[in-house]
């Protein structure tokens, strides 16, 4: 007997209910913040939360209005109690902290920052920060100041890829350093310089197989005496077991995306970033930063867009809740951030 047109109806609102990610509250910031750090830990009890710190913001005029940049020591935790995701504070950064490298630690238990920048400069201290808000530094220091670079990690390693040594810099660092988080005295581990690694806000991330993937990002020049920025489509993955590296593009050119790239079977996914399209155009006339979704296959290189996010974002973390990718507030567009904790569930064929 066929189905009904009003049944047909209840049954994909039934299904849309069943797959529809849960809404998450924005951040206490009305402004919103472009640059926090934040990871998924697990609670005492087990339960998922995130803690989130740090970030920037522009709380009065525009920077075209001459508006300043400000920047924050806030630790937040979002944990879901008696049913109910709500965001507290609960404790502060040393200093205050935006674009630095990120990752939760190997138990789960705390998120380490390396490096970022501030108001003063960029930074080179690492911490790690626990869902109580207690911040603990390490005693290996990155080797210099490091922010906006890519970062990612794999088992116990702490991966960071390009970034600037300083705000005038009119070069990317062309490093890729490690730290074991397991052994924190070992100290950092850098290799050669690379020109794939000489970016700023690239797309990094690695697979559930260990194929490590870089794309993306800027590469920096000297335009009279200022940083110039070049936007990069190269697209790079490394396999383990010495498997070698192979060499691929992006579909557009393409950084700052939320990342790092959040892996699900073979597949990275990254959320949003800028074209560089308008770059060099006034910033108040920018129609706002991407809303894609795409899904990078580590076996083929193929890039889909899967759909796009409800908002314009980049600079903003990108975390795996249960089986969903959440934003974490981040930029719509040069200036302007969202307050908004965006939340998608990922297709059951891409995982």
């Amino acid at each position: 007997m066929p189905l009904s047109a009003l049944r047909i109806f209840t049954l994909l609102c039934l299904a849309l209910r069943l797959t529809a990610a849960e809404p998450l509250p924005d951040i206490p910031d009305p402004v919103g913040r472009a640059g926090m750090m934040a990871a998924v830990l697990k609670d005492t009890d087990g339960q998922e939360v995130i803690l989130a710190a740090g970030g920037s913001n522009f709380p009065g005029k525009m920077p075209w209005d001459g508006g300043t940049k400000v920047f924050y020591t806030d630790i937040f935790l979002l944990k879901k109690t008696a049913g109910k995701w709500a965001w507290r504070l609960v404790g502060q950064l040393p200093t205050p902290t935006a674009y630095a490298a990120f990752a939760a630690t190997p138990t789960r238990d705390g998120l380490v920052i390396a490096g970022g920048c501030n108001a003063d400069g960029h930074l080179s201290a690492v911490l790690v920060v626990k869902a109580d808000g207690q911040c603990t530094p390490l005693a290996t220091p990155l080797r210099e100041p490091r922010a906006y670079a890519g970062c990612l990690s794999i088992g116990t390693r702490l991966i960071i890829s390009g970034g600037t040594a300083q705000p005038t810099s009119t070069a990317a660092l062309a490093t890729m350093t490690v730290l074991d988080l397991a052994r924190p005295q070992d100290g950092w581990k850098s290799t050669d310089d690379k020109e794939e690694f000489a970016r700023i806000l690239p797309l990094v991330g690695a697979d559930e197989n260990g194929v490590v993937l870089w794309a993306g990002g800027c590469a920096l020049s000297a335009d009279q005496g200022k940083p110039l920025r070049d936007y990069r489509d190269a697209l790079t993955y490394n396999k383990p077991n010495g498997q070698g590296t192979k060499f691929h593009a992006l579909p557009t050119p393409l950084a700052a995306s939320a990342g790092p790239g959040v892996a699900a079977g073979h597949h990275l996914f990254f959320v949003g970033g800028d074209d560089g399209k308008h770059y060099g155009k006034p910033p108040a006339t920018h129609p706002g930063q991407s809303t894609q979704v795409i899904a990078i296959d580590t076996e083929t290189l193929d890039v889909q867009v899967v759909d796009q996010w409800p908002h314009p974002v980049a600079t903003a973390p990108l975390l795996r809740l249960g089986d969903d990718l959440v934003t974490i507030s981040g930029e719509t567009r040069p200036g302007v951030r969202t307050p908004a904790c965006t939340r998608w569930t990922i297709p059951v064929k891409l995982r």
